[in-house]
């Protein structure tokens, strides 16, 4: 009998943590997948013309924008130029594009940088304001403001880009769910345990039922 109670509660403990174990994989890696996708706005780019979309952050978070569209078959060494509004519920900032970054090919990428009167700062911090993107939940409008006559009209598309992904994190506060990037072979594991569990736990039904019998 004593070694009975000591396998069902050996095995209720277990079952526990397996369990919490579980939901805490869960809600770890849809927080991680809520802080490392990159948001996407399609933008025409005329100006005058608008996108908005919904964002979610855990802490303050700046902007960081980048733009993207179809290369425009342009020598190179010539960026065309682009101005955008960035409104947020706690900011609104200009930005604009910077030089083309990546080797050539069928789309062209050029980062965004806020427009500061200080040349140096806009390089140097280039994303506005530290808290432009509030905790929890807010919204990210942009406009075109200004577009080389090149560019006018073009489909686009914007990238507002995480505070974290598998090579990169930008703030120390999202180090506690950079593990959870690996959340498959965790959940592999806590797969085989659970199956282990079950086993235990169905013999050890088996072996009361025989006992009962007897």
């Amino acid at each position: 009998m004593k070694g009975e109670t000591v396998a069902r509660v050996t095995l209720w403990l277990l079952w526990s943590l397996w369990t919490l174990a579980c939901i805490v994989l869960v809600l770890g890696a849809l927080a991680n997948y809520l802080a490392s996708r990159t948001q996407t706005l399609p933008l025409v780019l005329q100006p005058g013309a608008t996108a908005e979309i919904t964002v979610y952050r855990f802490i303050n978070d700046p902007l960081r924008l980048r733009l993207r569209y179809a290369d425009d078959g342009a020598d190179p060494a010539i960026d065309p130029e682009v101005r955008l509004r960035a409104e947020t519920p706690t900011d609104q900032t200009e930005f604009r594009a910077k030089a083309r970054s990546g080797a050539a090919g069928p789309e062209t990428t050029r980062a965004l940088e806020s427009v500061e009167r200080d040349r140096l700062a806009a390089s140097y911090f280039g994303y506005g304001r530290g808290d432009a993107l509030p905790r929890g939940r807010s919204s990210l409008r942009l406009t075109v403001l200004e577009v080389d006559p090149a560019l006018a009209g073009s489909a686009a598309s914007v990238d507002l880009l995480p505070p974290m992904d598998v090579l990169k994190l930008t703030d120390l506060d999202y180090l506690w769910l950079w593990p959870f990037f690996f959340w498959q072979p965790v959940a592999l594991l806590l797969l085989i345990a659970g199956g282990g569990l079950a086993t235990a736990s169905i013999a050890l039904r088996r072996w009361q039922r025989r006992r009962q019998a007897r």
